[in-house]
């Protein structure tokens, strides 16, 4: 029912016929709109932006202990990227309490914002920006929205666009980049606006699927070009068939008093449209009763129906569950006949072996912890090979008891006697064989699996004698931690598959899981490790050539002496991680980050380290040699005693480094800051060698060229003269270099 308006000042009724420009008529409605538009949504977006890029900035710089991410943040952390495809490795698990505290921040900021302009939208057709511009939103019957019609207009107003941008987003193969997304979103909330142009009343889409307009207001007040005047002025516009009467009145010809306080006006913009009376009190109670009636029937039918459908459902259940009872049965009396026999009436090895090949067969759950009990009480080899034959047909449900009796017998061994291991030992291989034989069979279907401590190491030289073998199998999503796969032959193994979307580097991808376990003197070349966690995993003389991992995190591994020739291991993450000895050469390593790492005598010959983050690491007597190095990070690297012979530090940042004692003849450093770098002893040309009949060491004379041009070695460290010179004559910049050189 409509609402009564208040009578408004003269001083608000003015025609916007009479201003001109873009300040008039619609294209002042217009342009105003969209600055309403863009000032909500920048308050909203900001609201988000800004206590999270400072929680980021605390988190990117902070020094203090993490703890882990608050729930509300993790919550919303996953959902976003299950939405818009960010890869599970990127989430953050960790962060500061800064940053917890100013990223809660960034979730209860944009709800508070939110709620309170629906509840002044609702309330007085207005919000902040709309009070500066002079709008206000109102319904045909009232210029207060109210609760429903402004949810109900907010939600088709930004999430219509928001859905038809994400549809175009996934299915235009822009998916998972989302600059598109973004720009999608305001191109389609902007497309939805304008369509106010194209409307004759000049109402956006998502005021027409609300029920609302927005007005603009001169005086601060909903404009009116024509108002009801009393009957005593005749003439007015027509008005003159209206007139208040005593008591505040208002009379029609025709018409009966009707109290002024029941009076609505209702109009187009900036017009008169209709003039609504009230009905009386009787009518109006009955004209709501008959609306609870009507509100009320759709319960009733509601819940009538409901029943209905919960007993057709049940007697349908009912006759189902007693349908398949009899022949329910006949397999557990089958089930149960061959535990009997193998129980009681197996005396033989053959009986035994058909017993536990027939419960196999049945692929009854149950049958599992049978075959595993078994297997945890025999010692019989020919036995324990019937039993594996017999699990491995029962598949990955095999798995888990599998697992837990492997880890029971890892005890075992550790804790007998030698003269008292040899038979679990046979149990543990047996296990070994099963669970490989069974990943082997359900190769590119393990997604979720869970091997985690598992101890499948090699053994050699002993009749447990066991190398797990899973060269080119699909392995992908499994999850090892702390699993012990020392020796593993996972040549050209697969440890990363896009998932159902077919997309790589989404929240959907399914990926290995490698963390605290060990994988010492492993083989994974040519394996797709792409993502892959190796955090804290012990790889030791592992053989990582010519890999694909890209973005795979080696955080706080040791990984020292391990080989990763050729590899692809762009956007790798190696903090902290132990490369000391290792073999990188002419690994692709751009981008990567070795911050804290330890580099001593790794050999990365050719590596390509483009913008790789090498901060704080230590390089000392690394072979650099002819390394791609441009726009790299090295603040405060040990570079001492390492051989930079024709690498190229392009744009590097060298700052607070330390070169002592390095080569660096032909080094490219176009570019660089080496401010507060070390050259103590650092080489730009190699001495000669001495003559087999001479003790002097000669050094060849300088030549001027351009190699150093403009290179800053102003506020560099310990330089020499005979460096100086060496500097000056290439084009180098320094205070000591005069008009001589």
């Amino acid at each position: 029912m409509a609402q009564t308006s208040q009578r408004q000042p003269i001083s608000a009724q003015a025609s916007t016929s009479t201003v001109k420009g873009w300040l008039s008529d619609q294209r002042s409605l217009a342009l105003r709109r969209v600055l309403a538009w863009g000032l909500e949504a920048s308050l909203l977006v900001g609201s988000v932006a800004l206590p999270w890029a400072l929680g980021e900035a605390v988190r990117q710089r902070s020094d203090a202990d993490v703890v882990p991410l608050n729930p509300a943040a993790s919550l919303v952390q996953g959902a976003i990227a299950r939405t818009v495809g960010w890869s599970r490795p990127m989430l953050i698990t960790e962060v500061p309490p800064l940053t917890n505290l100013l990223w809660l921040g960034a979730l209860g900021l944009p709800v508070v914002l939110a709620g309170s302009q629906i509840h002044s939208l609702s309330k007085t057709g207005k919000t902040w920006p709309k009070v500066w511009l002079g709008l206000q939103v109102t319904t045909p019957d009232s210029p207060m929205p109210g609760y429903g019609t402004t949810i109900k207009r907010e939600l088709s107003r930004w999430g219509l666009p928001t859905v038809v941008a994400y549809g175009l987003w996934v299915g235009s193969g822009a998916f998972p980049a989302l600059p598109w997304l973004g720009g999608l979103v305001v191109v389609c909330t902007l497309a939805q606006g304008m369509t106010a142009l194209t409307s004759r009343s000049r109402r956006s889409l998502h005021d027409h699927l609300a029920g609302t307009r927005v007005v603009l207001l001169r005086g601060g007040q909903i404009p009116l070009k024509y108002r009801p005047e009393p009957s005593d002025s005749p003439g007015m516009n027509g008005a003159s068939a209206y007139g208040f009467g005593p008591n505040g009145f208002v009379t029609s010809r025709g018409m009966p008093l009707v109290p002024r306080s029941l009076l609505t006006i209702t109009e187009e913009y900036g017009g008169l449209r209709a003039i609504v009376l009230a009905p009386p009190d009787p009518a109006l109670g009955a004209t709501q009763s008959q609306g609870w009636r009507r509100y009320l029937s759709l319960p009733v039918v509601g819940g009538t129906a409901g029943v209905l459908a919960l007993v057709a459902v049940g007697g349908l259940w009912l006759s189902r569950d007693r349908a398949p009872q009899s022949m329910a049965q006949q397999p557990d009396d089958l089930f149960l006949a061959l535990v009997e026999n193998l129980s009681q009436n197996a005396t033989s090895f053959s009986d035994r072996q058909a017993a536990a090949l027939a419960l196999a067969s049945t692929q009854d759950p149950r049958a599992i912890t049978l075959l595993v009990d078994m297997l945890a009480q025999t010692g019989d080899p020919a036995l324990l090979d019937t039993l594996q034959q017999a699990l491995v047909t029962m598949g990955l449900p095999a798995i888990p008891p599998l697992q837990r009796l492997n880890l029971a017998l890892a005890n075992d061994i550790v804790s007998l006697p030698p003269e008292q291991q040899m038979i679990p030992r046979l149990r543990q291989r047996t296990i070994k064989r099963t669970l490989a034989k069974i990943l082997v069979l359900h190769s590119g279907n393990l997604q979720d699996v869970d091997l985690s401590g598992t101890q499948l190491g090699y053994v050699v030289d002993s009749p447990d004698a066991f190398t797990l073998v899973l060269e080119q199998q699909n392995l992908a999503g499994v999850s090892w931690r702390n699993a012990l796969l020392a020796g593993a032959r996972l040549r050209k193994a697969i440890f990363f598959d896009p998932g159902p979307d077919g997309r790589k580097d989404t929240f959907d991808d399914w990926i290995t899981d490698f963390s605290g376990s060990d994988l010492t003197e492993a083989s994974l070349v040519a394996a797709e490790l792409r993502h892959t966690l190796f955090r804290n995993t012990s790889l030791l003389r592992a053989n990582l050539s010519n890999a694909q991992a890209a973005y795979a995190n080696f955080s706080g591994a040791n990984a020292s002496s391990t080989r990763f020739i050729a590899a692809d291991v762009s956007h790798g993450q190696f903090k902290d991680t132990s490369l000391v000895g290792a073999d990188l050469t002419k690994a692709r390593l751009d981008q990567a980050s070795f911050v804290d790492a330890r580099l001593r005598e790794a050999t990365l010959a050719w590596a390509s380290l483009s913008k790789a983050d090498l901060s704080r690491a230590d390089l000392t007597d690394t072979n650099l040699m002819g390394a791609r190095l441009p726009g790299a990070r090295l603040v405060q690297a040990d570079l001492s005693y390492s051989l930079l012979q024709g690498a190229d530090l392009t744009n590097a940042n060298l700052e607070n480094a330390n070169l002592q004692n390095t080569n660096l003849e032909g080094v490219v450093l176009t570019g660089a800051n080496l401010a507060g770098a070390n050259f103590d002893g650092a080489q730009f040309v190699t001495p000669e060698r001495p003559q087999a009949d001479s003790f002097i060491t000669t050094s060849r004379e300088p030549e001027q060229g351009e190699a150093l041009t403009g290179v800053d070695f102003s506020q560099v460290r310990n330089l020499r003269g005979d460096q100086l010179t060496y500097i000056c004559l290439q084009g180098g910049l320094h205070p000591s270099c005069g008009a001589g050189f």
